[in-house]
Parts: structure tokens; sequence; C-alpha cells
């Protein structure tokens, strides 16, 4: 999915904040197959001119695949990508020519994000698994074979922080003080503390508990912990 495609989807004032293409070598196998159709017609030139009109036509055949071969390794890998703007995040994946997955989330929906190098070519080239973990959804978006996954991942936490400083900039000092204040009086203040020094689930249980109630004040305390994160 070109970039030009993602930016007739976006928002008004909208901007990518980076793309990321999956490492090159993580389709090591499909290059090196299309490598070898394609160049084995040359390695065997002098007996397949001698066969003739069949040589010649076995010789187009197998060009043809191997070049049909690598434009698809090609076309899987640089339609791949993961892609983060100042709003949401865009997964999109290329399975084929004319088959494509594309998933969108948005910034202030996402509660983890981590990454995994496994086993040797990872850990050496430097790439990986990223894992991002959506509120209200017990399954993890993982976007394959990332390069550098621990600078993708600080990038995605930077988009995420500034989003939520820019959605807590609606609401004026004073009436996010005075929400943080009445929610801090309703629940007490061990329960606060508790909350404050927990994990994302006792903070996520708060806003369920204020939403019921009131769906703006919920709105403001996710923002308010999100920023807190």
């Amino acid at each position: 999915m070109p970039t030009d495609e993602i930016t007739t989807v976006l928002k008004e004032n909208e901007t990518i904040r980076g793309v990321y293409h999956q490492f090159v070598l993580a389709y090591f196998w499909q290059w090196l197959g299309g490598f070898i159709v394609f160049l084995l017609p040359f390695f065997f030139l002098y007996l397949m001119l001698k066969w003739g009109p069949t040589g010649i036509v076995l010789l187009v055949v197998l060009l043809v695949i191997g070049l049909f071969w690598l434009g698809r390794t090609y076309r899987l890998w640089y339609g791949s990508r993961f892609v983060v703007t100042d709003e949401k995040i865009f997964s999109i994946n290329q399975l084929g020519f004319f088959d494509r997955t594309v998933s969108q989330i948005l910034l202030d929906k996402i509660n983890d994000v981590s990454y995994r190098k496994r086993g040797f070519w990872q850990t050496v080239f430097n790439y990986g698994n990223i894992a991002v973990q959506v509120s209200a959804s017990p399954e993890k978006l993982i976007i394959k074979n990332i390069r550098q996954p621990d600078k993708v991942q600080q990038a995605l936490y930077d988009a995420q922080e500034e989003n939520s400083s820019k959605s807590i900039a609606e609401y004026s000092g004073a009436e996010l003080l005075a929400i943080i204040r009445e929610i801090r009086g309703r629940i007490g203040e061990p329960r606060w503390r508790q909350i404050m020094r927990g994990n994302w689930k006792l903070k996520q249980d708060l806003i369920d508990e204020v939403g019921e109630m009131d769906k703006e004040k919920a709105e403001a305390m996710e923002k308010f912990f999100r920023r807190k994160i």
C-alpha cells in the first residue's frame, strides 16, 4: 500500500510519523528461490540453445517464472508495512499481488506495545515482532519482522503520548483538575493511590466505573492516565 494511498484516508491535519517495512532478509528464501529460477537458464544456456525451439521456449518460461517470483517477493515486502500517524496506526499485510489486509487502530485504544527478537538471526540483524495490545480485546495485533523494533516501539509511545497530550489540551487546566479532584474524592485517597501505583487494569476498572455515569469524564480520566504511563 503506497504512502499516497494512506494519505487518502487520513483526516484533515493528520500527519504520518513513520513508515516501517519488514526486514528485507526476512524473505530470504523467497529471494533465493526467485534468483535461482531466474539465473538457472544462463548456466545451461548452451545446452538449451542446442535443443532448438524447445530449449528456447524452456529458457523463456524459466526467465518469466523467475521474474514473476522476484516481483511477487518484492510486492510482499514493499506492500507490507507498519504506519504510525499522530492519531492511529495502520498494519498493512500484503499477502499476494491482489490480496491485502489493512488494520487501523486509534492510538488512544492501545494499552501496551511489546516486541520480541527470537533466535540468532533476529538478534544479529536486529529485527523482530511487535505486539500491540488493544483495549477491550484479548488478542494482540502482531506486526512481524520489523527492523529495530525497540525504536519503533518508542516511536509509537511518543506518538501516543503526544496524542494524549493533545486530547487533554481540549480540557482547560481547571476543568481537568476539577475532574481529577472529583473522582479522587469519590473513590477515596487510599484507592486512588492504589490505582496510581497499580497496573492498567485498575485504571481501566475506574474508567469503566466513571463511564457508567459520565462518558465525558471517563474519557478525560483515560487521557489523564495515558499521559501518566
